[in-house]
């Protein structure tokens, strides 16, 4: 029972969830997924990898 319920979970996970609401959900946040901490950001501008 363990494993069946563990294999369905797998399967419900990597379809629905992954494949479905990650990309609907990046969809909605629009720029807010890229967004960065500000250090992180100064890296990024001081190594040229900003647009």
């Amino acid at each position: 029972m363990i494993g069946v319920g563990l294999t369905l979970a797998v399967i419900l996970d990597a379809t629905i969830i992954r494949a479905l609401l990650v990309p609907a959900i990046m969809r909605l946040a629009g720029e807010a997924n890229w967004w960065a901490p500000a250090p992180l950001r100064r890296l990024h501008q001081r190594l040229g990898l900003t647009d």
